[in-house]
């Protein structure tokens, strides 16, 4: 399925830390991060201010109480000018968006995190977050 959507197309990787290149037999190059007009694509955030910014490597999570429970779910967390997108596989983790790990990458009043539920994507303000 892979090799059908690259036919026709520059695909590009970007590199992670488990995944500097290419899975085998997979076409395409692999870059640190790539720009498309005012985004970069890039794994690990960078420090500080970074507008356009898309990046992984956080695997953000995000925990609210819900009716008297917890939920913990993964999320996206952004700020509205940069993103840190979760992970989906199996052995991958989550780390809370409240982590000392994701201080300075958001504006506070702005943050937001999309969490992923059973029927739907809810955004929580950072207010409404709990720690782990």
């Amino acid at each position: 399925r892979l090799a059908a959507l690259q036919v026709g197309r520059d695909w590009i990787w970007i590199a992670g830390n488990h995944d500097p290149e290419p899975p085998a037999g997979c076409g395409g190059e692999a870059k640190a991060e790539m720009r498309l007009g005012p985004l970069t694509l890039r794994h690990e955030p960078a420090a500080g201010p970074a507008p356009g910014e898309i990046a992984g490597h956080l695997h953000p999570a995000a925990k609210v109480s819900v009716r008297g429970r917890n939920v913990r779910r993964r999320c996206f967390a952004t700020d509205g000018a940069r993103l840190v997108m979760p992970a989906f596989g199996a052995y991958t983790g989550g780390l809370n968006v409240r982590d000392a790990a994701f201080a300075g990458l958001f504006q506070p009043a702005s943050f937001a995190a999309w969490m992923l539920g059973d029927e739907g994507v809810y955004a929580f303000r950072l207010s409404g977050l709990r720690p782990d």
